[in-house]
């Protein structure tokens, strides 16, 4: 992304407003101005990145045969000088492994830094700039190669101009990728040490060969964007809510178009291959592990539809320790708008623990000293566009990735890693929060409780008896402009208009708007704050609820309420009542014991009858926020029931939940409340 600009530098610790008081804390401190974004941001003090010094030559399909015969190819491009001859090495080796084709990077790379790019840019300099990022979501590596590295890109099985088959990160692509190091580490003119790196799938590859190695292995440094955690809980299951705009912003393109496309873009040159590679992709789609027949299989209520050891051998949750013990410096980055951002700060979380001796699973504790070695980078950013700000500037993500990986593999002792404050958040205004740790220390979780007549404060409630009722509806509205089909739709929409140079218009609206005789959602306020207030982190909110049929479902979305009434979604969280079981383990609560991040199991063991007429207490993930809420501005959730056309509900509970009706309850028995992590002085 060669347009950057901007970002920015810390706030520190803020105050909650006189308007929700606290009690004995201590009294708001005057905050003045917030720092904006500037240019070095996410850079080391005093450092640049280097010029272009070298031409690029390439080595297409180097072929590599696994141990059981399949052969999988690669793309080296390398650095050379004035005379198209390879440049004078030795030279470290920046490494992608990419589901989505290499031969799809290069048509893109084709169409933006190269061939029509430069051509159109004058002319559309929208276009070209959207093709930038896509290239670079691929795998390009050029800006790499220019500088003194090695670029490899490769098809992993099933994949581009690879044979075999794939299935989503099956653990034989771990047993490939042992290979494919010892192989990229002995390229010919490297210094033998590799950096991986790659955005989405490509990032998730990178974390699990990371995982799957030994101690003092050729890999050492990974730039992960926008990986997760877990697959199943990020991408598919929000707790009982299936997330089919995720599934259907893949399906056409990624995972049924590109497997037949690559092998034609690669090999038309080798008709054999091709047609080898191209029949291997087409008979994926009938295994019994491919997308589709897991489709079905989901929505016949197989075992694909919960969690278990399928899905917990493709959790990069899994493999964090194993980093750690390797001592692997890691650089996430993630997005507030990205489908996967609940997962990738906690992947940072539990790096950040496993290093430090702690176990994996929980927050990281408040005194904790967070590491450089393992940072985290989030923003205002959908899936497929990290660093991309409209509002405020572009970072300088290419910049970042090089000076991360100078440090590492090019022992450049340029600062990067010396931080005291690993994560590093940017809000919509491009305000950025710095902490040590995640949760953030800065942004203590306390409780704001529901209220007779759509309150939401800090005093619990006290009278006997008090309730609002939620009645079932599968639908937001119906509508798929809502910020949370715009997130879960892979950021498609934002991509589309960055095209036309303007943002997602869709991406701050609400998920449950107010249609009377239709959907009357119910809604708990905050007063006005009256300080700039920091929201930063994971939120929880626990229901106490009576259901009149066994079953329920509640999804809820956060927004900030403007003084002219303009409501901006910032996060959303859903729970199907029988996905309430918790997982303790891996499940985060504040200190004062309230659940901040739930974390449901998912299987189908776990999952818990709802007895009608039966209190029943619901602990809602809601995906965690990075943002400033300024003077003036209210807070505000709303509590919904079905959420299409963003998820769909189990098949078979539908019966059931069809004519529905909950009370949350919101009295001195049975209080309801947000877990909310708010800045104080």
């Amino acid at each position: 992304m060669r347009r950057a600009v901007a970002v920015a530098a810390a706030i520190l610790a803020t105050a909650l407003p006189s308007a929700v008081p606290v009690g004995a804390m201590p009294p708001p401190g005057a905050v003045e101005t917030y720092p904006k974004v500037d240019a070095r941001t996410g850079l080391p003090d005093g450092w640049q990145p280097g010029p272009e010094r070298y031409g690029v030559g390439e080595h297409k399909n180097v072929e590599l045969t696994m141990d059981d015969g399949v052969v999988l190819r690669a793309d080296v491009r390398y650095p050379v000088d004035t005379s198209g001859a390879p440049a004078a090495g030795p030279f470290p080796i920046v490494m992608t492994q990419t589901s989505y084709g290499k031969d799809s990077a290069g048509l893109m790379r084709l169409l933006s830094y190269e061939g029509l790019g430069p051509l159109l840019d004058d002319a559309l300099p929208t276009v070209v700039a959207v093709a930038e990022q896509i290239a670079d979501a691929a795998g390009y590596g050029d800006y790499f190669v220019k500088r003194g590295y090695i670029s490899v890109v490769v098809d992993i099985r099933g994949t581009g101009s690879s044979g075999g088959h794939w299935s989503v990160l099956q653990p034989q692509e771990r047993e490939d990728s042992l290979r494919i190091v010892e192989w990229a580490a002995g390229l010919p003119n490297s210094t033998g040490e590799i950096g991986l790196w790659g955005l989405s799938y490509l990032g998730m590859s990178g974390l699990f060969t990371a995982g799957a190695l030994g101690p003092d292995s050729p890999v050492k440094a990974l730039f992960p964007l926008m990986p997760g955690n877990h697959a199943f809980q990020d991408l598919l299951d929000h707790d009982g809510f299936f997330n089919i705009a995720f599934l259907s912003s893949m399906l056409a393109v990624p995972i049924t178009a590109l497997p037949q496309l690559d092998p034609i873009l690669g090999l038309y040159r080798e008709p054999g291959k091709m047609l080898s590679v191209f029949t291997d992709h087409l008979l994926t789609h009938l295994r019994d592990d491919a997308t589709w027949p897991s489709i079905i299989n989901a929505l016949l209520d197989g075992d694909k539809l919960y969690n278990g050891p399928y899905w917990e051998a493709r959790a990069i949750d899994n493999v964090l320790e194993q980093i750690a013990a390797n001592d692997i410096p890691t650089y996430l980055v993630g997005g507030q708008y990205d489908l996967l951002q609940d997962g990738t700060p906690r992947t940072f979380a539990g790096l950040q623990n496993a290093y430090a001796g702690r176990g994996k699973n929980g927050p990281m504790p408040a005194d904790a000293t967070g590491s450089g070695r393992f940072q985290l980078l989030t923003g205002p950013w959908f899936h497929v566009q990290p660093g991309s700000q409209r509002n405020t500037g572009d970072l300088d993500m290419h910049a970042i990735q090089l000076a991360w990986f100078d440090r590492w593999l090019k022992g450049d002792r340029n600062g990067i890693d010396e931080t005291d404050t690993p994560l590093r958040a940017i809000d919509l205004d491009g305000n950025v929060i710095e902490s040590a740790t995640y949760p953030v220390r800065e942004a203590p979780a306390r409780r704001l409780y529901l209220q007779e007549g759509g309150r939401l404060t800090t005093d619990p409630p006290t009278a006997p008896t008090g309730s609002d009722r939620l009645d079932f509806t599968p639908v937001n509205a119906g509508t798929i402009c809502n910020a949370s089909f715009s997130r879960n739709f892979s950021g498609v929409f934002q991509l589309l208009s960055s095209l036309l140079g303007v943002d997602d218009p869709c991406a701050r609206f609400p998920a449950h708007p107010e249609v009377p005789g239709l959907l009357e959602n119910q809604r708990y306020t905050t007063e006005a704050f009256s300080e700039p207030t920091v929201l930063a982190g994971p939120i929880g909110l626990t229901l106490f609820a009576t259901s009149d049929r066994p079953a329920s479902a509640f999804s809820v979305t956060v927004q900030d309420i403007a003084p002219d009434g303009t409501a901006t979604a910032l996060t959303d969280g859903q729970l199907a009542g029988n996905y309430r079981a918790l997982d303790e383990d891996r499940t985060w609560r504040a200190p004062d014991g309230s659940v901040q991040g739930a974390f449901h199991p998912g299987t189908r063991e776990s999952l818990l009858p709802v007895v009608p007429g039966e209190v029943t207490e619901y602990h809602i993930k809601v995906r965690p926020a990075f943002h400033v809420l300024r003077p003036g501005h209210r807070l505000q959730i709303t509590l919904g029931t079905g959420d299409m056309p963003t998820h769909l509900l189990n098949p078979k509970d539908y019966p059931a939940l069809l004519g529905s009706s909950y009370d949350v309850r919101r009295h001195a028995g049975a209080a309801s409340f947000l877990t909310v992590p708010l800045s104080r002085t």
